[in-house]
């Protein structure tokens, strides 16, 4: 059992509304309020994307994500004695805003016709629900913007806050790892001990200019705690109002740096404010060259991965990324 909806499950016994929720007479509605705010059209994107992966479908309404989980039932008609089959679901709606509120229902089995044969059906039913509630909440920013919470509220280290995270949702479904010193090690890592200030650093997949090796003198790795919420539009003058900090695989990083806090923006002409981006996906979708891949960030509070610019050179200047950035953490500099 999740440990998330410990005693937080009830029967319905008549009719009743929450927060747009109508159940069914006899239904069973589970209920758990998470105390982060989740407003933004980019957070809502970025969870439906980070949960594609496992394999739930999902809808979208107003300020509410569905993600239904569906499964098979097969068993054998008592009075036939044929093989019969039969298909069941079950929904989780997640309710944003200033709080998360994640309800899912248990509906009669007659909902799905007249399977009678089905045994156990409502244990099945609240068993998946709350995988799928503790998939929500390990793999989007959800988990992340909780472990801030706990962070702050509670005083607890990040790498305490992991531990609980993963601690309350022992039936996510892929769950994502976490690290309050780096990310897990690619198939591609070495297994030889590596100097600390590389440990976070992914292999370099593009050469720099000129064909010489990328150069990478920062690391993502920390003990940096400045996890307050920073809004968007980046700054377009900050080439003027900041130092370089060094360059990671080829690429300029622009200081003030805390990893894994803050980590300050990155790219000579194409560039990304890192404590902005929120990893939605946008200009990685909207860019015609394949500038940018996923880099992963763990530990940074807006989001754990960022589209790096690692093929800077390539850029033909289309501003398409620019514009379709939801928190506007893009700046393009023309180089001529």
């Amino acid at each position: 059992m999740s440990a998330l909806l410990k005693d937080r499950v009830w029967t319905m016994l008549s009719e009743v509304a929450k927060r747009g929720v109508y159940p069914l007479h006899g239904n069973k509605l589970g209920l758990y309020r998470i105390p982060i705010e989740i407003t933004e059209k980019s957070d809502i994107s970025g969870i439906m994307n980070d949960l594609r992966s496992s394999g739930f479908k999902m809808d979208t309404h107003a300020d509410r994500i569905y993600v239904t989980y569906k499964w098979p039932e097969k068993g054998v008609d008592q009075i036939t004695n044929e093989e019969v089959s039969a298909d069941l679901n079950i929904t989780v709606e997640i309710v944003t805003g200033e709080v998360v509120d994640l309800i899912y229902q248990i509906r009669q089995l007659e909902y799905f016709g007249d399977p009678y044969w089905i045994k156990n059906y409502r244990q099945k039913a609240d068993q998946n629900a709350k995988m799928v509630i503790d998939t929500i909440i390990r793999n989007t920013k959800i988990g992340d913007k909780l472990i801030a919470h706990w962070q702050k509220t509670e005083k607890l280290t990040l790498e305490a806050a992991i531990k609980k995270l993963e601690e309350l949702t022992p039936l996510a479904k892929n769950p994502k790892a976490r690290s309050a010193t780096a990310p897990p090690p690619t198939a591609a890592a070495s297994a030889a001990p590596k100097p600390a200030a590389q440990q976070a650093m992914p292999p370099p997949t593009a050469p720099a200019a000129g064909g010489g090796a990328a150069t990478t003198t920062i690391s993502l790795t920390g003990t940096g705690t400045s996890y307050g919420k920073v809004e968007g539009p980046i700054d377009s003058k900050f080439k003027e109002k900041r130092q370089a900090a060094g360059t990671y695989q080829g690429i300029k990083v622009w200081g003030p740096m805390d990893p894994p806090g803050q980590l300050g923006i990155w790219g000579d002409y194409v560039c990304i404010d890192f404590d902005i981006c929120v990893a939605d996906g946008a200009c990685i979708e909207a860019c015609p060259v394949n500038v940018y891949e996923w880099l992963e960030t763990p530990g940074h509070p807006a989001s754990e991965k960022k589209a790096f610019m690692i093929r800077e050179k390539d850029c033909i200047f289309c501003m398409a990324c620019e514009n379709v950035c939801p928190p506007q953490a893009v700046k393009i500099f023309n180089k001529g």
